[in-house]
């Protein structure tokens, strides 16, 4: 894409440019990321050639970060779904409407993703954003690829706290207690993974911290979900925890 002609005259007067192409669309978007690529790249030169060296980097660090927000909020989510507590593949409970269950396996909306017919959608899609993430990540710094790593680090945490959260309060009963923070077990894991497990079993059910189990505040159960498993099986694996560190969710909204 050309960008606006600056070419001085002869007399010195820079020639003003005449009417451009008409934009239309993702085409003003694009045209205006070029051009404020040439403004930055512009910016830089002079502040090093004035011996601004650290302010010329910040220039480029904040042209490259803008470029890269500009194309993740481009690259296409995956669908957030969550099925009900007790929710079954052809007994939805959730809600879901009927219109939208897959054609092969009657599934609802919310579990779609188990059925067969789905797979090759949800791989061609995931293959998508990874490569339009890849190509965005290979023009990145080895600074900025670590800051990013732990940022994504922080942020994945955070979503599988959010979800473990979310899923215990939909398997316990809503008219009983208003528990305020579940405690999860680590144990040592015999798949030889190099970390412990978080457990299903004899996970702590907290009301308030300032009271004792003889007052009530406590609360042990089982709780053999699915999703719950995959939720901390992925978060123990991201915290890689030694048995006996036992972890705290908060289940407060």
């Amino acid at each position: 894409m050309s960008s606006p002609d600056k070419t001085p005259t002869p007399g010195g007067t820079p020639e003003v440019p005449g009417p451009g192409p008409l934009l239309v669309g993702a085409q003003v978007e694009a045209y205006a990321l070029v051009v404020r690529r040439q403004t930055c790249d512009d910016l830089a030169g002079e502040l090093r050639d004035d011996g601004q060296v650290l302010a010329a980097d910040l220039v480029d660090e904040n042209r490259d970060f803008t470029e890269i927000s500009r194309s993740l909020a481009a690259i296409p989510a995956a669908p957030k779904t969550e099925h009900g507590a007790h929710c079954r593949p052809f007994d939805c409970r959730c809600g879901c409407d009927r219109a939208q269950n897959c054609l092969d396996c009657h599934r609802c909306v919310c579990w779609r993703a188990q059925c067969c017919a789905q797979v090759a959608t949800d791989y061609a899609r995931a293959r998508a954003r990874k490569t339009a993430l890849r190509a965005l990540l290979d023009a990145v710094g080895p600074v900025m690829l670590t800051e990013l790593r732990e940022t994504v680090a922080e942020a994945e945490e955070a979503a599988l706290r959010d979800t473990i959260a979310r899923r215990v309060r939909l398997l316990t009963p809503t008219d009983g207690p208003r528990y305020t923070h579940a405690v999860f077990a680590a144990s040592d894991s015999k798949l030889g993974m190099g970390h412990a497990d978080y457990r299903l079993h004899d996970v702590e059910l907290h009301e308030d911290e300032n009271k004792h189990e003889d007052e009530g505040g406590l609360a042990t159960v089982d709780l053999d979900d699915d999703v719950l498993s995959a939720a901390l099986g992925t978060l123990a694996g991201l915290l890689r925890p030694d048995e006996g560190a036992d972890l705290a969710v908060d289940l407060t909204d």
